[in-house]
């Protein structure tokens, strides 16, 4: 990266990511233990916060490919600080509902859905080489943003919802300054003397995933990954502090920060070594090892023991979203770069929603333990299918250079 571009850039990427720490926190606990919600409203919620992406992110993904990126970006902190702003109003009048949640889950996915395609196009074109490396030096930032937003969100207790909801703004204006200087860097890969219908640019991305052999796989496993991981993450793991350990906000946000200091501690080795060879391979044994965590969580007695696991599984989570990452970003089409990578977003952050609401409602009838184990099951399932599939064709994995 250039130095002063590539710190404006980090300097954004913090900006966004630690309010969505702070929101990771706030908004569970607003809603189970300010609200009283049951699971499936909880489960509900949290697609409400994922939902929009599913509809948008390609848009997002063809608007990055059309406009310069960092006004994208900008403008997407802009907005994302007036959702807060208008929730903490509610909640200063003891006017909290449901419905303020919803629509604020809604609002924030809206802003997600274009900021992410204009960050992940912006980041190939400020890497150069070492793709892998960049990729995982900006996840590991992002999670360590999460972990601060995490640490702030478990003060909602003691400092009160309001001061973070203004504070999550706050640090979303600041961040619009960070990115706009990047507007120069920010140029889109397609100009307007090419230009392409709407209708059929919406499936270009789709188009270039299909047909290729190595982002076809990857896309699949992010996708099954999302739901998954994902809900397991955004309902099981606040669950299971409520109902097995008795936690409020303090130990939801104890729990989240312990599976970004996994993925922290994850990011530091992956850099410290060599870039992996055969990251298809390193993708897959992280997804089955992450499940064996998840069962080890469920077994647990005690929360710090609950904390171990869910920092072992941030561990693993941290190469298969590495892993997978990089391989997107190296077999891209340039031109066509952000919106197979919109392509990426959808799988990697579509399927959070729909098992949120799955999980959400597994675990009202059996219970967040139970919901652990099937999760965990059912991707070894898929990951042991897959790699008997090809090993009975005699497919090789898939691999960058032949993507």
């Amino acid at each position: 990266m250039n130095h002063k571009s590539g710190y404006f850039y980090l300097a954004g990427v913090l900006s966004f990511v630690a309010p969505t720490g702070i929101q990771t926190v706030l908004f569970p606990w607003l809603l189970v233990v300010v609200l009283h919600e049951s699971p499936e409203r909880l489960g509900l919620a949290q697609m409400s916060l994922q939902a929009p992406i599913m509809l948008l992110i390609i848009a997002g993904g063809i608007l990055a490919d059309r406009v310069n990126r960092a006004h994208i970006i900008a403008a997407c902190h802009l907005l994302a600080a007036i959702p807060p702003l208008m929730l903490s109003i509610a909640i200063a009048r003891g006017e909290l509902t449901y419905t303020h949640l919803i629509f604020y889950a809604l609002a924030i996915g809206v802003v997600t859905a274009f900021v992410q395609p204009a960050r992940d196009g912006m980041l190939s074109e400020l890497a150069g080489d070492g793709l892998q490396r960049a990729v995982t030096l900006v996840m590991g930032l992002s999670f360590g943003g999460q972990m601060i937003g995490f640490i702030a969100g478990g003060t909602a207790e003691t400092n009160g919802p309001e001061l973070l909801l203004y504070l999550q703004a706050l640090i979303m204006v600041i961040g619009a300054a960070f990115v706009y200087p990047l507007a120069s860097q920010g140029r889109p890969a397609q100009t307007k003397s090419n230009p392409t219908s709407v209708p059929s640019s919406i499936w270009v991305g789709f188009d270039l995933v299909k047909g290729s052999p190595l982002m076809r796989p990857v896309i699949l496993f992010v996708f099954l990954m999302s739901f998954m991981y994902g809900g397991a993450y955004a309902v099981l793991v606040p669950l299971m502090a409520r109902d097995a350990f008795a936690g409020g906000a303090s130990e939801m946000a104890q729990c989240f920060i312990a599976f970004v200091f996994g993925t922290i501690v994850m990011t530091a080795v992956l850099m410290s070594r060599k870039e992996i060879k055969h990251p298809m391979n390193a993708m897959l044994h992280g997804l089955v090892v992450g499940g064996l965590c998840l069962i080890a969580g469920s077994l647990a007695t005690e929360f710090i023991w609950f904390l171990v696991t869910v920092f072992i599984w941030g561990m693993c989570g941290t190469i298969p979203m590495s892993m997978s990452r990089s391989m997107i970003q190296s077999a891209a089409p340039q031109q066509y770069r952000a919106r197979v990578l919109a392509v990426y977003s959808l799988a990697n952050l579509g399927g959070m929603p729909l098992g949120a609401a799955c999980w959400g409602l597994f675990a009202n009838v059996w219970g967040p333990r139970i919901a652990l184990w099937v999760v965990a099951g059912s991707m070894a399932s898929i990951v042991l299918a897959y790699r008997w599939h090809r090993a009975k064709r005699g497919l090789p994995h898939p691999n960058p250079s032949g993507g």
